[in-house]
């Protein structure tokens, strides 16, 4: 999961975008002006930002040296209907990690801020042991003493991520749900909403589930096997 903050004056194509983003697992916190795009910096510890240029009350075009200054760790993605060549060059002089120019598909821009993501993220330390708990024969998830029951086909969606260590393909997940059913892709879907949804309401925790477009679903933290 990415901490995301879009800083974007047309709502409606913000919400679009921030809903696609969020449905991929990512934290999305949204901003129409750069007034609240530097309170909600001092507020929650973004990794990308996706700045649109033309804000109303200040140029994109200040904001980002300033931005470098103040946040340096921070990659910055510039999403802009400004499509001038030179516009594209300054932006990435001025510190923007990346130029991108409006319409873009938002697959296309998931790809590029989860690239970016990778690059800029700090080295992790050694993980700790684990407090997430699959138990199999059970059909039941643990965590930190908190126990959820799953259903069959919950379990074995975890226990699927939980014995790879690369992300599953979500056509291999779709299969193992009857993949010549025209609904399974949807079906996948809702599995994994009610799982996150469950996991947060049950165990007080977000499911650590990180979903890669043209990749598939992953575990962003180890899971034990009981």
């Amino acid at each position: 999961m990415t901490q995301i903050l879009i800083v974007e004056d047309n709502s409606d194509y913000a919400t679009d975008m921030a809903d696609f983003l969020t449905d991929l697992g990512h934290h999305v916190v949204l901003a129409t002006t750069a007034g609240e795009m530097w309170g909600a910096l001092t507020r929650l510890p973004a990794a990308v930002v996706v700045l649109d240029l033309g804000l109303p009350d200040e140029d994109g075009f200040n904001v980002i040296p300033r931005m470098r200054q103040l946040y340096p760790e921070i990659g910055l993605l510039v999403l802009t209907g400004r499509v001038a060549f030179d516009s594209r060059i300054l932006g990435l002089r001025l510190g923007a990690d990346h130029y991108l120019t409006k319409p873009i598909k938002f697959p296309e821009l998931a790809a590029h801020i989860e690239a970016l993501d990778r690059r800029v993220r700090p080295a992790e330390p050694a993980p700790a042991p684990s407090k997430w708990t699959l138990r199999v024969s059970a059909r039941q998830l643990e965590m930190a003493g908190a126990v959820i029951d799953l259903t069959e086909k919950e379990c074995n969606f975890l226990h699927l991520l939980t014995i790879n260590t690369r992300p599953v393909p979500r056509q291999l997940i779709v299969a193992g749900m009857g993949g010549d059913d025209p609904d399974a892709s949807r079906r996948v879907d809702m599995l994994v909403y009610r799982l996150r949804k469950k996991a947060r309401t049950g165990l007080g925790q977000d499911l650590p589930l990180r979903s890669a477009y043209g990749e598939g679903y992953s575990l962003s933290a180890g899971f034990n096997l009981s």
